[in-house]
């Protein structure tokens, strides 16, 4: 990782511009896929492969519900 966006950065703005923890996780999957990097399994596990948004519980993610 770049020592401008290390991993913990989107973790650690996430409480506070969730779409910002959203750019960050962008760039890092850009960055890896324009290199030709993988990525951790960690990683990908923690990220969303749609909206690039941390799946976390609690703080990140959404719940979709059927039937409305």
């Amino acid at each position: 990782a770049s020592p401008l966006f290390p991993p913990q950065a989107a973790h650690w703005v996430l409480p506070h511009s969730p779409a910002l923890a959203r750019f960050y996780c962008s760039i890092q999957r850009g960055t890896a896929r324009r290199l030709v990097l993988r990525l951790a399994p960690s990683v990908k596990r923690v990220v969303c492969r749609r909206c690039c948004s941390l799946l976390l519980p609690g703080a990140g993610g959404c719940l979709r519900l059927r039937g409305g």
